[in-house]
Order: structure tokens, then sequence, then C-alpha cells
């Protein structure tokens, strides 16, 4: 937090103190140089630098580690191979990269502050299914695991040159840094510096000078060369991870797509339905109340018993009809196919037991996709309105927010509304979801509870 203060002429602003040197003192009296900037690069080069040193020097404790144990492995496996477990020891020396990239890996993410390779080996290390002579003979048919063992190879022959660059590109700079403090514990006062020699006060000053030269080529070399090193084992030890990564997003956007186009199969499949049966079934339906009801005019005249049973049947006919009609609306109803989205929801709000305050902006019509997942997710929300939020007044919008449409359904209920309860919402919100939508549900406990969906629309 920055807290500063002033006065009346330079309100919130540092108070000048003598213009000299070009320093102010804020109202705490620190002071404020301009060699913030300098001092913080200084900070960040000495990160650099000793992040590059641990991490070239690290190289050295795993390498040799994984080559005696290469080597002994190697060893004893091809001495004993006409034995069982000779074979198995050779194999060991093969998949003995895995675990020094898995190595390699974490150290590749502290270094580079977690940029590089992600779990590379997850799930890789354990055997899956078979058995683990099944998951042996799996990664001894991977070519990840042969370019693990070369890259192993080639870490085990470069880091012990990292090691001897780290210990020169340290220990010369500082010893012609120190070098007037050195040649006072000579004998005869002469001190050598790898190539550098000096017999006298002013010689050592001048290593002092070649050691602060020396100490900045330490720095570009150490940081450029760890930066580089760092980049290629990335691009070797990353490989699978990556091409994992691009077929799991394949396999997601086919999914996705595939989800896609089962739902328009669907919502045509309904139209379809809905079709058949308002102009098969619920015609002959609507000609046979008709008939009944003529028949009803023919037997006026008959016995009590002939009219009871045909007014019975008429009135049957009638309540199926009815129900039908409703059945055929909620599967796909006919004002969304023929006047669009909002026709329907202004009848779907005027037909609702309670009073609905409606609020659509008239536009283009979207995809059919997203007339139906809209209207049917209106239906829901005001069923669940009318059944379990003890709600008096509601209220429906419909607007375009750029590319997206968005639908919101409020109640005045007691909310506490749970979408995983069973509300009907949870198939509808993956119906939405398949659309690229987002469903939220908002319904504390008292109320109210406001349903927000958005889904892209092209239109």
């Amino acid at each position: 937090m920055d807290v500063r203060g002033g006065d009346s002429s330079t309100p919130g602003g540092p108070l000048p103190v003598s213009g000299i040197g070009g320093l102010t003192e804020d109202s705490y009296g620190g002071p404020v140089t301009s060699w913030g900037p300098v001092a913080a690069g200084a900070r960040r080069n000495a990160r650099q630098t000793v992040r590059a040193v641990l991490y070239l020097a690290g190289g050295l404790p795993t390498g040799l580690v994984w080559l005696v144990s290469c080597t002994v492995l190697l060893g004893i496996g091809v001495a004993t191979l006409p034995l069982v477990v000779g074979a198995g020891l050779v194999c060991a020396a093969a998949l003995s990269g895995i675990p020094l990239a898995a190595v390699e890996r974490s150290r590749l993410r502290w270094f580079s502050g977690g940029e590089t390779p992600r779990g590379g080996l997850r799930g890789r290390l354990g055997p899956a299914g078979g058995g683990p002579l099944t998951w042996v003979g799996r990664r001894l048919t991977e070519p990840a695991t042969w370019r693990e063992l070369a890259y192993a190879v080639v870490h085990s022959a470069l880091s012990l040159a990292e090691f001897v660059l780290v210990l020169a590109s340290v220990v010369i700079p500082a010893s012609l840094l120190t070098a007037p403090l050195l040649r006072l514990f000579t004998p005869d006062g002469r001190l050598r510096v790898a190539v550098f020699l000096a017999d006298s006060t002013p010689q050592a000053l001048v290593l002092v000078l070649c050691g602060g030269v020396c100490l900045a080529l330490s720095y570009v070399v150490l940081t450029r060369y760890a930066a580089l090193r760092a980049r290629l084992s990335a691009a070797v030890l990353a490989r699978d991870a990556d091409a994992r990564d691009r077929d799991q997003e394949r396999h997601i956007g086919s999914l996705v797509r595939s989800r896609a186009r089962i739902l328009d199969a669907y919502d045509a499949e309904r139209r379809r339905i809905e079709r058949d049966l308002h102009d098969g079934a619920q015609q002959r339906l609507t000609g046979l109340v008709m008939t009944l009801g003529l028949a009803r005019l023919a037997v006026a005249d008959s016995g009590p018993e002939t009219r009871e049973l045909v007014e019975r049947a008429h009135e049957q006919a009638r309540l199926t009809l009815t129900e039908l009609r409703d059945l055929v609306h909620g599967i796909f109803p006919a004002i969304l196919a023929d006047r669009g989205l909002t026709a329907a929801l202004t009848t779907l709000a005027e037909e609702f037991s309670l009073p609905v305050t409606t609020d659509l902006e008239p536009g283009g019509r979207p995809d059919d996709a997203v007339e139906a997942a809209t209207y049917f997710v209106a239906c829901e929300a005001l069923s669940n309105v009318a059944k379990h939020s003890g709600a008096t007044e509601a209220r429906l919008s419909l607007r375009r927010t750029g590319s997206r449409l968005v639908l919101e359904v409020y109640d005045n209920g007691r909310g506490g509304a749970d979408a995983e309860a069973g509300s009907g919402l949870t198939g509808l919100a993956d119906r939405v979801a398949a659309l690229e939508g987002t469903v939220h549900l908002s319904s504390p406990l008292g109320g109210p509870t406001l349903l927000h969906v958005e889904i892209p629309c092209a239109s």
C-alpha cells in the first residue's frame, strides 16, 4: 500500500527537501532516489545468475547417479544374461532414463518457473492394466523410452563439463576480484590466477579490473547457456506431453462437435414427432371428437344408457385430445418453429399459473438449436418456480449482449434452489454447455432466485 501525506500545495505527493542530487522525501521520511530501477535490475540479474548456477551445477549429481546405476545394472545384467535375472537387469538399464527424465522435468519446472513440461510422466511410471511385465513391454516399445535413455547418456556427459564451467565461472572471477588480498598470503608475493600473474600491488589491482570483466562474461555465459540448455531439454522431454495435449484437445473438440450434432438430431427428431402427432393422431382424434359430438345429437331421443355411453365417450375423447395437444406442445411447440423464440416465451408467460413480467427484446432469430435450448430452459425454470419456490410473481427477460443471447428467470420465492438436487436444470445445463453456453444459478436461502443463461448466437 502506498500511503503518502503532504500539505495543501502538494496533496498526496512527495515533499521537496533540498533539490540537491534529485533527492526527495515522502511524508514518512524515506529517501526516494533514481537508483531504484538500477537496484531492481541488479537483484533480478543476481537471481538469474544464482538460478543458472544451481541449475547447471545440480545436473552433476543426477548425471553421476544415473551413470553409476546404469553401468552397474548393465554390467551385471550382461554378465548374468544367461540367467533370467540378467535379462531383467538389462531391461532395468534400458528403462533407467525414465526416472532421470522425471527428475529433469522437475528441475526444468524450477528453473523456468513452471512454464516447461508439467507432469510429462504422469500415469506412466506405474503399471496400468496387465501387470508390471505388460507395462515393461509397452515401455520398451515406446519411442519416448529410448529418447529419454539417449537424453540420459548426453546429460551425464554434459553434466561434468557444465559443472567445470560453473566452477571456473565462479572461482576465477572471485580470485581475480580478491587478488590484492590473496597476494598477501603468498610466500613470495606472486599470485597466479589461471593465465593472470601479479607480482606487485598495481598488477593485483589490474587483476581486480580483469575480475570485473570476467564476472560480467560469466554472467552472460552462464545465463545464456542455462537458458539454451533448458530449452533443448524441454524440447526433448516435453515432446510426448505436448503430443498428448494436442491429442486431448482434438478429442475434446471432437466430443463437443459430436454432442452438438446429437442435439441437432435430437431437436430434428422432436420436430418430426411433433409434426407427425399434429398432422396424424391429433387430426384423427379431432375428427373422432366431432363424430362423437354428432352421435350425441343423433341419440338424443334414445334411451338414457345409450346417451350416457355416448356422452362419456365424447368427454373422454375430448380430454384425450387436450392431453395430446399438451404433449405435442411439450415435445416441440409449433409457435417456436413458426413465430420464433420471443413469441413462444410470451405465450409461455401468458399461460403460466403465476403472474410473469416479461422483458423480451425483439431481434433476429438465432439458430434452431439456440432457440430450442433457450425455450426449454425457460420452461424448466418456470416449472420449478411453480413447484418449489413458493413465489407470488416471476420475471422473464431475454436480450442480446454482443454475440450472446442472455436469458434470465427471476422469482421472489423462498430460495435455496439446488441444481444438483434433481431440479431438472442439470440436463438443460448440459444442453447449454454443448452450445458453449453457461448457466448460473443464484438462490440464497430466503430468496430471491435468479437463473442466468448465456448462449453464443451467430445471428
